[in-house]
């Protein structure tokens, strides 16, 4: 039995394919301390699972202002301190960090205690405590190809984005079914452009016999809610599912013909896996790294992607209605996003750990 320490936080983007690295590495029977910040909804998702948690008080740095970014860099050093006497205390054979500022104090504590690191970057342009500790880390596991090239050192191993296991394998679907279902999804907190686009959008989906399940983030829900309460779809038509989140993401992806969202690096692979084709409109904040994400995608043949720029009702709503009445090009965007999933991600990635620390 070895023993782990998974550390990521922030995002569920980064989160949960560190619980899907936590719960493989239990299954194969190894400890794992699951490791971020005390006030991160990392917390209360490894709990949930049955992990324990070490936190540290640490904050991501904000780009915007100068002050919190100064505040953040001033608390890195003591919480690098109390994750490095966690890692000693608790005897840890490597430390997997999966990205999210919540994941540096331990990573760097792996680093400067001697201790096996290993990276986890789920987006094609590396965030940036993969960019700092790349040559120091065992490997880094990526999700795209692209990453190796933009990373330019650090032995990087392209092992997909580790996913739940609610979301494989893909459901058969039938894209010529006379009411279809649409997905509309913004992550935890929801886009606005995205909520904006698709309310103006209805007008012009009023003939479309579809379905509707909208997450809208915490924001947003009344307005979208009075929106789609003064929408007439065709007769028979289920009525609209609008919800702040859905926590059955999985069950919602699997029963959808086509999804609009962004394409943060856990929406990505879980569509890829769910076999779902997509629309995605990349945020263009953060350094603009989702668009990297969504391009890989379309590249793939498995999305298409609009900008958030001049998004609006108009054409959100012509490229739904375009695809939909295109059921063949539904199914081979379909068949493309199955071909490029990696459902044996987290299973191949602690296989690979444990066989690079040299463990049977």
């Amino acid at each position: 039995m070895k023993k782990f320490v998974v550390t990521a936080g922030g995002t569920g983007g980064h989160i949960f394919p560190a619980l899907a690295v936590a719960e493989e590495m239990r299954r194969l029977g190894h400890l794992v301390l699951f490791a971020g910040s005390s006030g991160g909804p990392e917390s209360s998702r490894a709990a949930a699972m049955g992990f324990d948690f070490f936190g540290v008080d640490v904050k991501g740095l904000d780009r915007r202002s100068a002050l919190r970014s100064a505040r953040s860099l001033f608390l890195l050093p003591r919480a690098v301190l109390r994750a490095r006497k966690a890692v000693s205390e608790f005897k840890a054979d490597a430390v997997i960090g999966c990205g999210g500022y919540a994941s540096a104090p331990s990573c760097i504590a792996a680093v400067l205690g001697g201790v096996p690191l290993f990276l986890l970057e789920q987006n094609v342009d590396p965030g940036l405590v993969t960019r700092r500790l790349a040559r120091r880390a065992e490997k880094v596991y990526a999700s795209f190809a692209g990453t190796k090239e933009r990373l330019g050192s650090g032995n990087v191993v392209v092992a997909g984005n580790p996913v739940r296991k609610e979301f494989s394998p893909p459901p058969p679907r039938d894209f010529n079914a006379p009411v279809r279902t649409l997905l509309v999804i913004g992550g935890s907190q929801g886009a606005r452009s995205i909520n904006r686009a698709m309310t103006a959008a209805l007008p012009s989906l009023s003939g479309m016999s579809i379905r509707i399940c909208h997450q809208t983030g915490p924001k947003d829900v009344g307005e979208v809610r009075a929106a789609y309460s003064a929408w007439t779809p065709p007769p028979g038509t289920p009525s609209a599912s609008v919800e702040p989140f859905f926590e059955d993401m999985a069950e919602k992806m699997r029963g959808a013909h086509l999804a609009v969202g962004r394409a943060g690096a856990s929406s990505c692979a879980e569509l890829l896996i769910s076999g779902l084709p997509s629309i995605l409109v990349p945020f263009p904040g953060a350094g603009g790294h989702q668009r990297h994400n969504a391009l890989a995608l379309e590249n793939f043949g498995a999305a298409t992607v609009m900008e958030d720029a001049g998004l609006d009702g108009g054409l959100l709503a012509g490229k739904i209605v375009e695809l939909l009445r295109r059921p063949d090009v539904l199914g081979t965007m379909s068949s493309n996003a199955e071909s490029h999933a990696r459902p044996d991600a987290a299973r191949f990635i602690c296989s690979d750990v444990i066989s690079t620390m040299g463990a049977d």
